[in-house]
C-alpha cells in the first residue's frame, strides 16, 4: 500500500506537466490508460494471470469497475486540476478515508476501532495543515473535486469485494482496459483523440501509464484484500506527502513549518495503521472486520 501511495503521489505532478505540454484532459487519460492496459496485459500473461481465464462474472465486474467507476473518478479529478490548485484538490479528495470508514460502518456494518478514529483525525488534520489553509471558491471545478472522493469511496469498497480471489496484475489489466476504452471513446466524441504532437507529451503519457497507473493500481489491488478497505485508504494518505515533496523539488514550491507538521501527522497515521495491519494480517476476520 505504501508503494502504491508513493506512485499515486506523482499523479497530480504528471497532470500539471500534461497540461503544460498542451494535452487535453480526455486525451491525456485515454493514452494513459490504453498504454497502461497494454503493458499490464503483457505482464499478466508473463506472470500466468491471463484475465481471459477469469470467471466471466469476475471479468465483467472488473471491466465495469474500470470503465465506469474508475473512469468517473479519474475524469472528475483531472478536470478539477484544470482550474483548481493541486493542494486544494488533494485536500478535497482526501476526505475519502473518512468516507470509506463511514460507508463501511453504515452499509457493511463494520466495526470502527479507536485506532481508526485516532488515525482518521491525525491524517485529516495533517492534510489540512499540509495544504496550508486553501480557500474554497464556488466554481464548476469545485463540483468535480467534490465528486472525486465520493466516486473513489465506491471504487475502494467495490474493489475489495471484486478482488477477493482474483490475482492483482490480471485484474489491473482488465480495469485499465475498461478505463482505456471509455476514455478513448470520450476523447473520440470530443474530437480530441489525437496522438501527442511533441516528445514532451509522449514522455508525460508514458510516465502516467507506468508510475501512477500500472505500478500504483496493481500494488493497490494487491494490498487491498490483505489489509481491508479502511486501512488501505488510511495508509494511502502518504500520497499527498509525496506530491508535496515532488512539488518542492521540481517546481520550487514553498514548504512551510506548518506543512512539515502536517506531513508528520500523516506519517503518524500511516504508522498507526501499517503497524496494526502487519500484526493482524494473518487473521482474515480482522482484515475484513
Amino acid at each position: 500500500m505504501l508503494v502504491s501511495a508513493t506512485a499515486f503521489g506523482t499523479n497530480a505532478i504528471f497532470a500539471k506537466l500534461a497540461y503544460r505540454a498542451g494535452l487535453t484532459t480526455t486525451q491525456t487519460l485515454a493514452f494513459r490508460f490504453v498504454l497502461a492496459a497494454l503493458g499490464m496485459w503483457v505482464l499478466a500473461v508473463v506472470l500466468r494471470q491471463n484475465p481471459l481465464r477469469f470467471d466471466r462474472r469476475a471479468l465483467l465486474a472488473l471491466f465495469a469497475l474500470g470503465g465506469v467507476v474508475y473512469t468517473g473518478q479519474a475524469l472528475t479529478y483531472f478536470t478539477a486540476l484544470q482550474t483548481l490548485p493541486a493542494s486544494l484538490c488533494v485536500l478535497i479528495v482526501y476526505v475519502y478515508p473518512s468516507l470509506v470508514v463511514i460507508a463501511g460502518r453504515l452499509f457493511l456494518r463494520r466495526f470502527v476501532t479507536r485506532r481508526h478514529v485516532v488515525a482518521l483525525a491525525a491524517s485529516f488534520g495533517g492534510l489540512v495543515l499540509l495544504v496550508g489553509g486553501a480557500e474554497l471558491h464556488a466554481a464548476w471545478g469545485l463540483a468535480f473535486a467534490i465528486a472525486a472522493p465520493l466516486i473513489y469511496t465506491a471504487y475502494i469498497l467495490l474493489s475489495e469485494r471484486v478482488m477477493t480471489g482474483v490475482p492483482a496484475v490480471g485484474a489491473s489489466a482488465v480495469i485499465m482496459s475498461g478505463a482505456g476504452i471509455a476514455f478513448a471513446a470520450i476523447a473520440k466524441i470530443q474530437g480530441q483523440l489525437a496522438v501527442p504532437a511533441t516528445s514532451d507529451g509522449w514522455l508525460v503519457v508514458a510516465g502516467l501509464a507506468a508510475i501512477p497507473t500500472m505500478l500504483a493500481i496493481s500494488t493497490f489491488l494487491a494490498g487491498l484484500p490483505r489489509v481491508g478497505a479502511a486501512r488501505a485508504s488510511l495508509v494511502s494518505t502518504w500520497e499527498p506527502v509525496v506530491t508535496v515533496i515532488l512539488a518542492v523539488a521540481l517546481f520550487a514550491d514553498r514548504f512551510s513549518a506548518v506543512q512539515a507538521l502536517g506531513g508528520l501527522l500523516i506519517l503518524t497515521a500511516v504508522m498507526l495503521q501499517a503497524g496494526r495491519a502487519a500484526r493482524t494480517a494473518p487473521r482474515a476476520a480482522d482484515a475484513h472486520p
